[in-house]
C-alpha cells in the first residue's frame, strides 16, 4: 500500500485533522487512508499525536466475542465505548513511556478496577471492558463490584472504582471515580506532554457481521461516544465506515447524526480515477524509462494523462464509430446499479488485463498495437473476473440471504420489470417490489422508469458473470 498510495485531498483532510469521519462505498479507499495513518503512526507522533488503534488491521475483529453476549441496551454501548477507548489509550501511554501524574493515576484506577488484562489483544482489552460494565446492569451508575460500608452505605474507598454517575463528594474523595474525571486525567496527561490523541476504528462492517441489529445499536452508541467525548479538543476518534451502513442506521432514526459535521464522503470522478491510473502507471520505473516520461509534466495536466492513457491502452475496446472510448469503456463496465465508480474495480480490471495479457505473450500470442501495453482482447476477458469476483466475494459474502434472487436471473435479459421479476422469483408483487428495493441497495440493480411503473436494469459489472443478454 505505501508503494502505490497517493496523497488525494480526502487524505489530506483526515492528515490534518480537519474531519473525522470518512465514509464510502465499499472500494472507495477508506481503508487506504486508515492504513496510510497506521503505517504512518511512528511519523505522527514525531507531530505530537498518539495513535490509538480500536480494532485489528487484518485478522479476527476485536468484537467477534460480543456477538454471543452482545450489551442489552445502546447505554451499556455508549459505556462500552468510553470505557474501551479510555483502556487502549492508557496501554499506547505506556508503551511510549508516558508516566506523568496524571497517566499513572488512569493505570491505577484501571488496575483497581481489574481493568488491565493478562494478554496484549484488543479482543482481551474488550473482554475486561465488558466484563466490568455488566457490573454496572439494571441502569446502575456504580458498579456492584465497588465495596461500600454494610452500616452507613457510603463507597469505603479501600481502592479505586469508576461510576458512570456523579459521585457525592465524600465518596469522590475516598476513591470512587466518574469516568469523566478518567478523561480529564487523560487530557492532562495530553497536554503536559503537548501531544495530542487519535482513536481510530475501521472494519466495522465485519465487526458486527452477524447481527444487524447488534450492528445498529453498536454504531449508534459509537457516533454518541464520538459526540460525548468531542469536548475534549485534544482527542479525536477517527472512524471509517461504509456509506451504506451509515445510511442504514440513520434510517431507523439517528437525531444525533446532525450533530456530526467534521466529516466527508469519499467519491472519485472520471478525471480522479483517471489520475490513480496514471500514478500506479508512473510508480513502474521501467514503463518511465523506457517510454521517456516526465513524471511532473504528466501530473501537472489531465489532459497530459489521458494522452499518455491511450498510447499505452487502445482507444476502444468494442469498435465502431458509437461505442465508447477505453476510459468510458472501462467506467460503465466497472460501475453498480447506483452508479457509484470505485478505485477497487477500476484496478482490478487493469490487474485481471495485465495478467491474461502476460499469459498470451509467454504462449507467443501478441495482440498489441503500436506501444500499448494491455490489448483489447485482454481487457474484454478481464471483466468477466472482476465480474466473478465483485458477485462472489462481496455481494454473496456479505449478502447471502439474496444470492437465490440473483441465480434466477441468470442467462435472462438485464431489463427487468415487476412483472418479468415477480415470474422469475415466484413471489407476489408487492414481495417482488421490496427484494427488487433490497437488490437496489446493495446496487445490483439500477432502478429505471418511474416511481408508479419502475424498470431495472442489471449493471454490466454482474452480467459476464451471470451470462446476462443485452
Amino acid at each position: 500500500l505505501k508503494d502505490y498510495f497517493f496523497q488525494t485531498d480526502f487524505w489530506r483532510s483526515v492528515r490534518s485533522g480537519k474531519n473525522d469521519i470518512v465514509y464510502g462505498a465499499k472500494g472507495a479507499g477508506k481503508s487506504a487512508i486508515y492504513m496510510s495513518l497506521v503505517n504512518d503512526i511512528d511519523s505522527l507522533f514525531d507531530e505530537s499525536i498518539l495513535v490509538s488503534l480500536a480494532e485489528n488491521t487484518q485478522g479476527d475483529t476485536a468484537f467477534s466475542n460480543l456477538t454471543n453476549d452482545p450489551p442489552t441496551s445502546e447505554t451499556e454501548f455508549i459505556r462500552l465505548w468510553k470505557l474501551y477507548f479510555l483502556v487502549i489509550t492508557s496501554r499506547v501511554l505506556e508503551e511510549y513511556d508516558i508516566k506523568d501524574k496524571s497517566a499513572s493515576k488512569i493505570r491505577q484506577i484501571l488496575t483497581d478496577c481489574n481493568l488491565v488484562p493478562a494478554q496484549n489483544k484488543l479482543a482481551s482489552f474488550l473482554k475486561v471492558c465488558y466484563d466490568f460494565m455488566k457490573s454496572f446492569r439494571n441502569g446502575k451508575e456504580i458498579s456492584t463490584t465497588a465495596e461500600f460500608d454494610s452500616m452507613t452505605g457510603m463507597y469505603s474507598g479501600q481502592k479505586f472504582s469508576l461510576s458512570f454517575g456523579e459521585p457525592s463528594k465524600n465518596d469522590f474523595d475516598k476513591g470512587l471515580i466518574p469516568i469523566e474525571y478518567a478523561f480529564d486525567l487523560l487530557v492532562k496527561s495530553l497536554t503536559e506532554n503537548n501531544i495530542d490523541l487519535w482513536i481510530i476504528i475501521d472494519r466495522l462492517d465485519v465487526a458486527f457481521l452477524e447481527s444487524e441489529e447488534l450492528e445498529a445499536n453498536a454504531l449508534r452508541a459509537l457516533f454518541k461516544a464520538y459526540l460525548d467525548l468531542a469536548q475534549y479538543k485534544s482527542i479525536k476518534i477517527k472512524i471509517f465506515l461504509r456509506d451504506d451502513i451509515w445510511q442504514k442506521i440513520t434510517s431507523e432514526g439517528f437525531r444525533e447524526a446532525s450533530h456530526i459535521t467534521k466529516y466527508q464522503n469519499l467519491s472519485w470522478s472520471k478525471d480522479t480515477l483517471l489520475n490513480l491510473l496514471i500514478r500506479r502507471l508512473l510508480d513502474n520505473e521501467i514503463l518511465v524509462e523506457n517510454y521517456n516520461l516526465d513524471k511532473e509534466t504528466i501530473l501537472s495536466s489531465i489532459e497530459e494523462q489521458e494522452k499518455l492513457f491511450y498510447r499505452l491502452f487502445p482507444a476502444q475496446v468494442d469498435l465502431g464509430a458509437k461505442k465508447p472510448t477505453t476510459l468510458d469503456w472501462a467506467l460503465s463496465r466497472t460501475k453498480d446499479g447506483k452508479g457509484i465508480n470505485t478505485p477497487r474495480e477500476l484496478i482490478q480490471l487493469f490487474t485481471h488485463a495485465r495478467t491474461r495479457e502476460l499469459k498470451k505473450l509467454e504462449t507467443g500470442v501478441n495482440n498489441l498495437e503500436n506501444e500499448q501495453i494491455i490489448s483489447r482482447q485482454s481487457l474484454k476477458e478481464a471483466i468477466e473476473d472482476v465480474s466473478k469476483q465483485r458477485i462472489e466475494q462481496t455481494i454473496y459474502a456479505e449478502f447471502p440471504e439474496l444470492k437465490d434472487y440473483i441465480e434466477k436471473l441468470r442467462d435472462d435479459k438485464a431489463d427487468h420489470v415487476l412483472e418479468t421479476l415477480s415470474k422469475k422469483w415466484s413471489l407476489s408483487t408487492s414481495e417482488t417490489e421490496q427484494i427488487a428495493k433490497e437488490l437496489e441497495k446493495i446496487g445490483f440493480l439500477e432502478q429505471r422508469g418511474t416511481i408508479s411503473s419502475p424498470k431495472y436494469r442489471i449493471p454490466f459489472l454482474y452480467r459476464p458473470y451471470l451470462d446476462i443478454l443485452q
